[in-house]
């Protein structure tokens, strides 16, 4: 399992880190010896909103040698909707097993053209700006329309990174993953869209 993470100046970087705690703990407690990840961005640097910089292992590498690349959220977001370069370069991603975003991250996967005729979501503040990306947005914390995995605002990646290592791995080391971080997340829900909304 190669996962790609997609990183950009304008970043929310809880979204990333949200995410990729609970993964690469699949990683270290050696329950997925195969999986790795680069991170990937446009330039050889990247900056979140208030100047933090990640240096990041590859620019602009062809996607489709991934199996699941992850988008997320951040004012950034908002330019690089109409950023041609930069969609090219997510389209090379359209055979990935999974798409997973992020709060904002759905409005690139979104502008890129994975979100047509399904459902999807992202931040709460958002849901207007997606409506013409994808066929429904659903006020939803996560959901799972196929391969497409959306999340909502930026505190759902932890839920999120938590969802993606139950897939992977299964429920009982996922909650070991859990115990270990001392997450205590409230019950939600998953809206897994059906055949005809995805």
């Amino acid at each position: 399992m190669k996962i790609a993470y997609i990183l950009f100046n304008g970043i929310t970087l809880l979204d990333f880190i949200g995410f990729y705690d609970p993964i690469k703990n699949i990683k270290t407690k050696g329950f997925l010896e195969d999986l790795e990840w680069d991170l990937c961005a446009m330039e050889k640097t990247i900056k979140d909103s208030f100047g933090l910089e990640i240096t990041v292992d590859k620019i602009k590498p062809d996607l489709s040698g991934y199996d699941m690349v992850f988008v997320p959220g951040g004012w950034g977001t908002r330019p690089l909707q109409t950023d041609e370069d930069f969609l090219e370069w997510l389209r090379t991603a359209s055979d990935a097993s999974y798409l997973v975003s992020v709060c904002t991250g759905s409005l690139l996967l979104g502008a890129a053209g994975f979100l047509k005729d399904r459902v999807a979501t992202t931040n709460f503040k958002e849901y207007k700006t997606l409506e013409p990306y994808c066929g429904r947005v659903a006020k939803a914390r996560i959901v799972e329309a196929g391969r497409i995995i959306t999340a909502g605002a930026v505190a759902s990646s932890l839920d999120l990174g938590l969802y993606i290592s139950d897939k992977l791995i299964g429920a009982e080391k996922t909650e070991e993953i859990r115990i270990g971080m001392d997450y205590h997340p409230q019950d939600f829900e998953v809206l897994v869209a059906t055949a005809d909304e995805d």
